[in-house]
C-alpha cells in the first residue's frame, strides 16, 4: 500500500519537496517518464555587446514534447564554472525562450549555456543539455590567464558563395523557399515554409549572417555534481520553494510547523504549508511573479518561545569534467573583428530606437479574490492611529487589549452574538502580503502611509490553517517589512524571463528610419515556430550589412522527427 501512496502523492503535487533521498521511495523510478531538456540558439560564436538567443524545449521518450515540468532553467557558465546569468523560464508546451546582452566585461573565451529541469537532473546522461558559446571581446585584451589543457583555433574561411554554400533545405515533409537568391541592402525577404504533411511541428526560425570563420575545438562531455541517492521531482504545477525547519537549540527538524511565504507586489502571492516529519516545506508557485525580494517565515503562537532556522533547498548544482581551453584568434580576422566591433556599438548606440516590444506579465488575482469590504482610508477622515481607525470606520472588526496583549477580532456575519467556536481563532492579518505575527507592528504603524483595508469577516481556510477571517493592509508604497527575527527569512527568488517580440524594422516607407543606420546581422528570431498548415509565409528586411545570410530551421515534427534544415541568400551592397 506505500507504493500506492507515493505514486499518488507524486502526481498530485502533495511532495513536501523538490528533492527526496531514494531510500524512501519504494517505487520503481522508471514509471515515471523520463524528460530531457534541449537547447538552441541563434550562433555559437558571439562578440561582447551582442545579443545570445536561446529557446529551451522539454521533450520525452520518442522526442516528443513533454508536459510534465512547468519550470526550466538556463544558465551559461565560464570554464571555472562562474555562473554569468541564471535564467528561469515558464514552460509553456514544454517550450521557452529567452536572451541576454553579453557585457563588455566578459573576457574572451570559451563558455557553456546550459538547460535543463529539476526532473531531468535524474538521467545520469540528459540530465542538462550544452551548447558551446565562444565569446571575443574585441575591447579587452585576451591574457590568456587560464590554466589552458586545450587550445580553440578560431580562424578565417573564405566566403565565396559557391564555397559556403550546400543546401539542405528540404526534407520529405518539409521546404525551405524565397522568394529571390540575391537581395539589396534594406529590401524585403518573403519567406515560405511548405509542409507535405498535416502532422505539424514546432520550430526555431534564425536568419542570420554566416561568420567568416572555423572553429576548431575538441568538445568534452560535462556532468553535473551528482547525488545518486537524491530523486529530483517536477516541477507539476509551477515552481518548487522548499526547506526545512530547524530549531536554533539543537539543530534538530520541526514536524508539524506552519510556514508562511510571501512574494510582494500588487498582485502579491501568499501561501502556506506545514513541516512534515522531517521539517521539511514546500510551496508550488504557478503565476509568474516580479518581486526579488520575498520572505518566509514559521507562524508561531503566542506561548512558542523557540527559535527557528529556516533552510532552504538550492536547485543549482556544479559542473564537472571541465577541460578548459584558451581560444587563439588568426591575426587575419583583425580587420573583421574591428569593423563588427564598430557596426556593434553603432547598433547599440541607436538601441532605444529599435526597442524589443516585451509580452507583458498577466497578473493574477489575490487569492481571496474580491471577498468582503474594502475600506478606501482617502475616502474617510484620516484618524492619527490605527485604532482610532478601527474604531471609526472599520466596522466589521476590532482591537482589544493593550501592549503584548493586543490583539484583532473580526465580526463573524454568521456569528453575531460572538459565542461561535471560531471567536477564539484569530483572523488572518496580511499587510502587503506579509503575515503579521506582532500585532503591535500594525497597531504603531504610521497611518498615513496606509491606503486601504481590506475584511473578510466569515472563516477562512487556507492551505493547513484556519483563520476568523482576513484582515488584509495596503500600503501606498507596498514596501512594508516585518521586523527582522529569527522566525523570518527574506529570499531571493529571481522572476521568471518574460519573452518578447523582437525588434524587425519595416522599410516599406524608407523615409521613417532612412536616418538611423541598421547593422543588424539576426535578421530574424522566431523562436516560437508552429507549422500546422501546409504554408508557413513569413517576411522581413535586410540591413546595412552585406554578404551570406543562413536561413535555419531546426526544431521537432509531432511525430517526434528532428528536422534540421538550412538555406541560404545573398545581400549584395552595390
Amino acid at each position: 500500500m506505500k507504493n500506492i501512496s507515493i505514486l499518488l502523492f507524486f502526481f498530485f503535487g502533495i511532495v513536501a519537496f523538490a528533492q527526496i533521498p531514494r531510500n524512501l521511495i519504494d517505487v520503481d523510478i522508471s514509471v515515471f517518464l523520463p524528460e530531457k531538456a534541449m537547447l538552441e540558439v541563434n550562433s555559437d560564436i558571439l562578440l561582447a555587446g551582442e545579443l545570445i538567443q536561446y529557446k529551451i524545449q522539454v521533450i520525452g521518450d520518442k522526442n516528443v514534447k513533454s508536459n510534465l515540468s512547468k519550470v526550466g532553467y538556463v544558465s551559461l557558465r565560464n570554464q571555472n564554472d562562474s555562473v554569468i546569468f541564471n535564467h528561469k523560464l515558464r514552460l509553456k508546451s514544454g517550450k521557452a525562450s529567452g536572451d541576454f546582452f553579453l557585457p563588455a566585461s566578459l573576457r574572451t573565451g570559451k563558455y557553456f549555456l546550459i538547460g535543463y529541469t529539476n526532473f531531468s537532473r535524474n538521467s545520469p546522461a540528459d540530465a542538462f543539455d550544452k551548447k558551446n558559446i565562444y565569446v571575443v571581446n574585441t575591447f579587452m585584451e585576451n591574457t590568456g590567464a587560464l590554466k589552458a589543457r586545450d587550445t580553440v583555433q578560431i580562424s578565417g574561411i573564405s566566403q565565396n558563395r559557391e564555397h559556403l554554400i550546400t543546401k539542405n533545405n528540404k526534407t520529405e515533409t518539409l521546404k525551405i523557399e524565397t522568394d529571390k537568391q540575391v537581395y539589396g541592402l534594406r529590401e524585403k525577404v518573403n519567406l515560405t515554409l511548405d509542409s507535405f504533411d498535416k502532422t505539424g511541428g514546432d520550430y526555431v526560425l534564425s536568419v542570420r549572417k554566416i561568420n567568416p570563420v572555423q572553429i576548431l575545438d575538441q568538445d568534452s562531455k560535462l556532468s553535473q555534481e551528482r547525488n545518486p541517492d537524491i530523486f529530483y521531482i517536477p516541477e507539476l504545477r509551477g515552481e518548487l520553494v522548499s526547506g526545512v525547519v530547524l530549531s536554533t537549540l539543537d539543530n534538530s527538524p520541526i514536524a508539524n510547523k506552519e510556514v508562511s511565504l510571501t512574494i510582494p507586489g500588487i498582485d502579491f502571492i501568499f501561501d502556506l504549508a506545514k513541516t512534515d516529519k522531517n521539517g521539511r516545506f514546500f510551496f508550488s508557485i504557478p503565476d509568474d511573479y516580479n518581486s526579488e525580494n520575498s520572505l518566509v517565515q514559521v507562524v508561531a503562537s503566542n506561548e512558542d518561545t523557540k527559535g527557528y532556522t529556516i533552510v532552504l533547498d538550492k536547485k543549482d548544482f556544479t559542473l564537472e569534467n571541465i577541460e578548459t581551453a584558451v581560444i587563439k584568434i588568426d591575426p587575419e580576422l583583425k580587420s573583421w573583428l574591428q569593423e563588427r566591433s564598430v557596426q556593434l556599438q553603432l547598433e547599440n548606440a541607436y538601441f532605444e530606437k529599435k526597442q524589443d516590444s516585451i509580452f507583458p506579465r498577466i497578473y493574477h488575482p489575490l487569492f481571496y479574490y474580491d471577498l468582503g469590504t474594502l475600506y478606501l482610508l482617502d475616502d474617510y477622515t484620516r484618524f492619527p492611529t490605527v485604532r482610532e481607525i478601527f474604531i471609526e470606520i472599520i466596522t466589521l472588526a476590532a482591537i482589544r487589549g493593550s501592549g503584548e496583549n493586543t490583539r484583532f477580532f473580526v465580526y463573524n456575519n454568521y456569528d453575531p452574538n460572538g459565542i461561535g467556536k471560531f471567536n477564539n481563532i484569530p483572523p488572518l492579518i496580511l499587510m502587503d502580503g506579509m503575515m503579521i505575527q506582532n500585532n503591535l507592528e500594525l497597531i504603531n504603524y504610521n497611518v498615513r502611509k496606509i491606503k486601504s483595508i481590506r475584511i473578510i469577516n466569515e472563516p477562512y481556510r487556507y492551505g493547513p490553517k484556519l483563520f476568523n477571517g482576513i484582515i488584509s493592509v495596503e500600503t501606498f508604497k507596498g514596501d512594508f517589512r516585518p521586523a527582522p527575527d529569527s522566525n523570518i527569512r527574506e529570499i531571493k527568488l529571481p522572476s521568471t524571463v518574460l519573452e518578447r517580440k523582437y525588434f524587425n524594422p519595416d522599410y516599406g516607407d524608407k523615409s521613417l528610419v532612412s536616418r538611423i543606420p541598421d547593422y543588424r546581422v539576426q535578421l530574424l528570431w522566431h523562436p516560437r515556430v508552429v507549422i500546422s498548415n501546409l504554408v508557413y509565409n513569413t517576411s522581413f528586411y535586410t540591413s546595412d550589412v552585406p554578404g551570406i545570410y543562413e536561413i535555419q530551421l531546426i526544431g521537432f515534427a509531432y511525430t517526434g522527427e528532428r528536422i534540421s534544415l538550412k538555406d541560404y541568400f545573398e545581400v549584395n551592397g552595390n
